[in-house]
């Protein structure tokens, strides 16, 4: 029977796909001392940092690890180098040989900007954003444990789903409010992948018989533009289409100021910080073939499905806060 030891598993892909652990076999869960996030009934918890190397005892019995502790977002590279670089060294450290298989969630960030190319496997990784770069950190730290540890990385896009509120509300709110704008040319391509489908992505990477030490993109079957996205959002809102348009320079440049002056006290947390602009309108594009070819996996959730999904939960809860 398979014993999974899973991390991360309070976050928001941690909630999908720690119910589906547990229909396929025991499950241990790591988590912060001070977390009180509530597991099942048939979970077992270990408490831990993972700022410290994760102790031998953690990994008892452990058949398969899903390591998707990490951070995201807008915070200091300190911060994102100590949660999404040094936790998987500390993840491994101590980790058997007898474990089957280690599934690490990466990110497509790791790639940097290839200027509209279709990016496999073999791009050469630039991580050029903090978040990109604590991303290859972590994989940089995984790989000297490859010759003897049974790793695969999964580089996920832009996950979206329910429970992922943080950033696609703000933009709702904008966009129902009509005060959104598109940046740049709106023909630049975004990289989703909604939940279920890095969900089934990680089940596959267990369960499929593959080469050690091989990375996946994990991305969207679909390659929707910024502004294809705001007109198919405003029109799940019922908001008018959106017209404004702002170039690259000036909304980075407002995201600068608003940003500057919420560190100096002086206003509050803005909705959109210059990486969040950068996010947005980078033309980016990545091939999942090779996931296709090796993992059988395919993303089954087209956008217009999975956006009716964020807006609903929206206009439930989104429009409170």
């Amino acid at each position: 029977m398979a014993f999974y030891l899973i991390t991360g598993a309070s976050g928001r892909l941690g909630r999908c796909v720690l119910p589906k652990l547990v229909r396929k076999g025991r499950v241990r869960a790591v988590l912060r001392p001070e977390s009180s996030f509530k597991l099942p009934a048939r979970v077992e918890r270990f408490s831990w940092d993972m700022s410290t190397p994760l102790p031998r005892s953690a990994f008892e019995n452990i058949t398969h690890v899903v390591h998707l502790a990490g951070l995201v977002g807008d915070h200091p590279y300190e911060e994102l180098l100590l949660n999404n670089g040094t936790a998987v060294r500390n993840l491994l450290a101590n980790c058997p040989s007898s474990v089957k298989r280690i599934v690490l969630a990466s990110s497509i960030s790791i790639y940097g900007d290839y200027a509209g190319k279709t990016v496999d496997e073999s791009f050469v990784p630039k991580g050029e954003s903090p978040y990109g770069k604590s991303k290859l950190m972590g994989e940089m730290a995984a790989s000297e444990y490859c010759g003897a540890l049974p790793i695969v990385f999964l580089r996920f896009g832009m996950i979206y789903g329910p429970g992922f509120e943080e950033g696609y509300f703000d933009v709702l709110r904008r966009i129902e409010s009509g005060k959104a704008a598109i940046i740049g040319n709106g023909r630049n391509r975004i990289p989703l992948l909604h939940s279920d489908d890095a969900t089934a992505a990680i089940l596959l990477s267990l369960e499929k018989k593959i080469q050690n030490c091989r990375a996946y993109n994990v991305v969207g079957s679909e390659s929707p533009t910024q502004e294809g996205l705001v007109s198919l959002a405003a029109s799940e809102l019922g908001a008018p289409k959106q017209k404004g348009r702002v170039s690259l320079a000036l909304a980075t440049a407002l995201a600068s100021l608003k940003q500057f002056l919420f560190q100096a006290g002086l206003s509050k947390k803005p909705s959109f910080t210059p990486e969040n602009i950068r996010q947005l309108t980078l033309d980016r594009t990545y091939s999942a073939a090779l996931a296709k070819a090796e993992l059988g996996f395919v993303a089954k959730v087209k956008l217009r499905q999975g956006l009716k999904q964020v807006v609903r939960e929206y206009l439930a809860k989104g429009r409170k806060r």
